[in-house]
């Protein structure tokens, strides 16, 4: 008897057929290699949308799935290098290549990418590779020939690309490889132009044989058949930089402006996303002196592109170049808010940080993009300078070191370390960098003057005369090369060499305040002070904003007891630099000498009630107050400008010099004066202070070098003159101590410069 199901049967049995189906389904949606091809299918519909950030998560997906997924790493690699991350492809070529050794197209790609890196080893191998697989691959032996051409191999370039061209001889791009190597060759031009016009018979679209024939008919002279063909490159190609540079050059030659700026305006509208494209334009206006228009042109660029980072970078970079200071600050800090990781980014900050004064937040935020992006070498150029501008000069030069170990030829990071070396007194460094550039760039101007500074340093003054001399034959506008040699033949007493090479320095570079310093040291030395007044003011004609002269003409009005003249000078030099040290000390001398401090104060103290923020202000009313003699207020003052900047320069070498000299915590007071000097590295105040606190600490060799190295730059500073005598009778060195206390007693009479000097005379007997 057959028996009937009842409903509830009947249900119970359909629930149970939808949930084994689900569970079926179920167990789909969690089977990995599932999971990772619907990842991958996600991925290549993005990418051939031309979404290739979509598609780089989706890829990246799928190998979190699997992380030996070759065709997801090889996808991933070729849309990283559609968005021009060329670092992320080589690395998930290289992967796919080892996943998967057999992926011949992967293995032509990372050959291609070496060869673009200059590793043409290793570029050879990739080729090699694929022909031990597959022996007439004409890529590959195309390949091999683009190699080969890159290092300058004409006869092995030829070689291999007839035998791509033997398999394949209607491949457009290999006759356009054959004429690019003919065109090296005067004799085959024909030949090579007969290549390409066949290049572009078979692919009219070919963009490169386009551009090549224009460059074979500019040589020819045939300019308008050259624009025509770089036109043409253009259109097929709109993001090619290169041929977008070659067209503007010939309008340009055609006198054609309008053309040439519209050619870069539609390049850096189309090319926005990348750093290269967003500078196109800009580089235009910077070569011609035209910063308004690129700024009014950027404007308008950002407006249209607002997500575009590099713009805006640009954008902030030329606001710079018109010192629109507070508009780039305002631009950067946008761009940090989202994308403070990016190394331009990152770069443009620590600009302007620095900049502002601001060294240790400089180098705090450099130092954390760099950790993002260790192989960038900008990055490392800034973090140095950083470092360098905070007082930070071994961690300045391990970043300058390790950005030259990177990119040898790059001549920034050669000259950063140069100036560490000369901060730190290390001529074996100096000499180093010297050899290390000479290496790379025989004809370096700025190499044979570091090379020549090391060696006066080592006394090997004829070597060193040589080296100069050959750093002004390769560079003839190297002013400091100039200044050095100049200084050398002075103290040489062949005074009038010397004088010229001064003379020469100013002419090649009028804002050169130092060899302007060492001039007028020459005419002192000559007791021929106006006229080294006159001199100073000449120059100053010449580099109107340059506050260091300033400072010098300042220093020397106060020697001729001019003390209107010096009070202006100085008054000028904080106009220009507000954080200039040396002005400041001037200015409060000149006051002084004007008996006008009383009044001086009272100015500062009404300015500080409008703006009771200002750690300068404070220190300027600290430095008065100690000059009338009231050393408490002056205390108080020092402190409030500290408590409201730590790092206030002035305040911190003056309130560490009052507390030496009122017998307080030496340890404090060397700290504050540390401080000072990594504020003011340049200045011969802050490097006094500190050679002084270290004399009360009993480290009197630091404080000889230092106070050595100052006096160069300082002849005639009593208080530098008084605290060399003291070291030096520390030492040990009773000669040199009674020398240096003579010419402080000279050059201070009548002031307790002069008393002390005079007393530590009489002890020394």
């Amino acid at each position: 008897m057959k028996m009937l199901r009842s409903q509830g049967t009947i249900r119970c049995s359909a629930l149970l057929l939808v949930s084994i189906s689900a569970g079926l389904l179920q167990g789909c949606t969690r089977d990995p290699n599932v999971k990772k091809a619907k990842y991958l299918k996600s991925g290549e519909n993005y990418a051939a949308q031309g979404k290739q950030q979509e598609a780089i998560i989706q890829f990246s997906n799928a190998i979190k799935i699997d992380k030996n997924y070759a065709a997801a790493h090889y996808d991933l690699a070729k849309a990283y290098m559609k968005l021009g991350a060329f670092a992320g492809g080589y690395q998930e070529l290289q992967r796919t290549v080892a996943l998967d050794p057999k992926n011949i197209q992967a293995r032509l790609d990372l050959g291609s990418l070496l060869l673009a890196a200059k590793q043409y080893p290793r570029a050879k191998e990739q080729a090699d590779a694929v022909l031990a697989q597959q022996p007439n691959n004409a890529d590959a032996f195309a390949l091999l020939a683009s190699n080969a051409l890159a290092q300058g191999d004409h006869a092995e370039a030829l070689a291999q690309i007839q035998k791509a061209l033997a398999i394949d001889p209607n491949r457009s791009n290999f006759h356009t490889a054959l004429a690019l190597i003919q065109a090296g060759d005067p004799a085959q031009e024909a030949t090579a132009e007969a290549e390409l016009q066949k290049a572009i018979s078979i692919d009219p679209k070919n963009s490169m044989a386009h551009l090549i024939l224009s460059s074979l008919l500019q040589k020819k002279g045939d300019l308008q058949g050259a624009r025509q063909q770089a036109s043409a490159a253009v259109d097929l190609d709109p993001k090619n930089i290169r041929a977008r540079v070659a067209l503007v050059g010939l309008e340009l030659r055609a006198g054609d402006k309008a053309a040439a700026e519209a050619t870069l305006l539609q390049g850096t509208d189309l090319l926005s996303d990348t750093p290269e494209g967003a500078e196109l334009l800009w580089d235009y206006y910077a070569r011609t002196g035209q910063v308004d228009q690129a700024a009014s042109a950027y404007a308008n660029l950002v407006a249209k592109h607002p997500k575009s980072v590099p713009l805006k970078v640009t954008y902030a970079h030329i606001l710079i170049q018109q010192k629109n200071y507070a508009e780039a600050t305002k631009v950067s800090d946008d761009l940090m808010k989202s994308n403070s990781n990016d190394p331009q980014v990152a770069v443009l900050n620590g600009m302007l940080l620095l900049r502002a004064g601001k060294a240790n937040d400089a180098f705090i935020a450099l130092d954390k993009a760099e950790k993002n992006a260790p192989d960038n070498v900008p990055l490392k150029l800034w973090l140095a300078q950083a470092a360098q501008a905070k007082g930070d000069l071994s961690d300045a030069e391990k970043n300058f070191q390790a950005a030259l170990s990177k990119d040898p030829n790059n001549i920034d990071a050669a000259r950063g370390l140069a100036s560490v070396a000369n901060q730190l007194h290390d001529y074996n460094l100096l000499m180093q960098v010297a050899t290390t550039v000479l290496a790379h760039n025989p004809d370096s101007s700025d190499a044979y003057l570091w090379k020549g500074v090391a060696e006066l340093h080592q006394q090997q003054l004829d070597q060193a005369a040589a080296d100069l001399q050959t750093a002004i034959n390769k560079g003839p506008n190297n002013a400091v090369a100039m200044q050095e040699l100049g200084a050398l033949r002075l103290s040489q007493n062949k005074l009038p060499q010397g004088k010229q090479l001064l003379e020469q320095a100013l002419a090649a570079n009028p804002n050169d305040a130092a060899a302007l310093r060492v001039l007028a040291a020459y005419y002192l030395h000559e007791k021929q002070l106006p006229q080294a007044i006159a001199v100073v003011q000449q120059q100053i004609a010449k580099a109107p904003s340059n506050s260091q002269m300033y400072d010098l003409l300042s220093e020397l009005q106060l020697g001729a007891k001019n003390g209107p003249e010096a009070l202006a000078a100085a008054q000028k030099a904080m106009q220009i630099d507000p954080s200039d040290g040396s002005a400041l000390t001037d200015f409060t001398r000149a006051q002084v000498m004007q008996g006008n401090v009383p009044a001086a104060i009272a100015t500062w103290k009404n300015w500080l009630n409008a703006h009771p923020t200002d750690a300068r202000a404070y220190s300027i009313l600290g430095t008065l107050q100690e000059a009338q003699g009231d050393s408490n207020a002056a205390e108080d003052s020092y402190k409030k400008a500290l408590a409201n900047q730590p790092d206030q320069p002035l305040a911190a070498n003056n309130l560490a010099y009052l507390m030496m000299e009122r017998g307080q915590d030496i340890d404090v007071a060397l700290s504050l004066a540390e401080t000072a000097h990594r504020g003011l590295p340049n200045s011969p105040s802050t490097a006094d202070t500190l050679a002084w606190a270290y004399y009360h600490k009993g480290t009197y060799g630091s404080a000889r070098d230092l106070l050595e190295s100052v006096e160069k730059t300082d002849l005639n500073n009593p208080s530098i003159e008084y605290h060399l005598g003291m070291i030096y009778a520390k030492l040990g060195d009773k000669p040199s101590a009674i020398t240096h206390l003579k010419k402080a007693s000279a050059l201070a009479p009548n002031t307790k410069t002069q008393k002390d000097a005079d007393q530590a005379l009489q002890t020394l007997g």
